[in-house]
């Protein structure tokens, strides 16, 4: 019975060192030493950012993405476009981007960054679409240059030149505006907006005069948009074309007198 009584105290030592499994390594692993074939697991890998997105609206691009959780810490956050830098390092997770063009097509690239490095990158591309020049919206103060298509009944004629500035009926977008000569404040009128075209009339002095005397000339204005960009977040008119005619009744002795002319305008105060 020697046997028995011994696997009855090795039985006993076992299970006093299964009570005490801090201080040894079990009663056959020879001691706390790691069994051959474990492993530590293994450390997390840096994610790229999930949700990644790129929305155009107007001329801005949105945008927005979040942590993958199953990431290893994220300290900040790199995006490029276009292959360029936008920003090395930034903590949050949305970016307005407003240096964008009509027309342009913009890919940006955001990565992770860590203690250890950078993620792969995650990636989105937009188009910023060009408008109508109907959408164009005409506001500021324009350069505007003449050439004579025809008149008569004046004894002397020589061709005006303008400053303008346009004012919106509303705030935002193409309407009707009000049209203001810069030198002579008192010549204005609104003009209506059909299509990508204005048209107006005003009825008072504009530079006629007889035997001294300021005539009352009857005004149509017409042009339309032929160019236009991206200003301050708008679609904004740089440059329009029409004509503009003036006529002049009998009046202080003076025979009816009627010119027309073309006009070109320029965009040199953005409002």
């Amino acid at each position: 019975m020697v046997g028995v009584d011994r696997a009855r105290r090795r039985s006993f030592w076992c299970a006093l060192l299964v009570a005490v499994p801090l201080a040894f390594g079990g009663c056959d692993s020879g001691g706390g030493e790691e069994a051959e074939g474990e492993s530590k697991p293994a450390p997390k890998a840096l994610l790229p950012p999930v949700g990644f997105s790129a929305t155009a609206d107007g001329f801005s691009v949105h945008l927005s993405w979040s942590a993958d959780p199953a990431s290893a810490k994220i300290e900040n956050y790199e995006l490029d476009r276009n292959g360029r830098n936008v920003f090395a390092s930034t903590t949050s997770t949305s970016y307005t981007d407003t240096d964008v063009r009509p027309g342009k097509t913009y890919r940006y690239e955001i990565r992770s960054i860590g203690a250890n490095g950078e993620s792969d990158p995650a990636v989105d591309e937009v188009k910023i679409k060009t408008p109508s020049l109907q959408k164009a919206r005409v506001e500021g103060g324009f350069s505007i240059t003449t050439k004579e298509i025809s008149h008569y009944g004046y004894g002397d004629y020589s061709l005006p030149t303008f400053g303008s500035q346009f004012e919106p009926k509303c705030r935002h977008g193409a309407c009707d505006v009000v049209w203001t000569d810069i030198g002579l404040k008192g010549l204005h009128a609104v003009l209506e907006k059909r299509r990508a075209a204005y048209q107006g009339t005003y009825r008072g002095f504009f530079l006629s005069l007889c035997e001294g005397t300021r005539s009352t000339s009857d005004v149509e204005i017409d042009f339309k948009v032929i160019k236009a960009r991206a200003i301050a977040g708008e679609w904004r008119a740089t440059k329009f074309e029409g004509t503009i005619e003036h006529t002049e009744t009998p009046q202080f002795g003076c025979v009816t007198a009627h010119a027309e002319l073309a006009i070109k305008g320029t965009l040199r105060v953005a409002g």
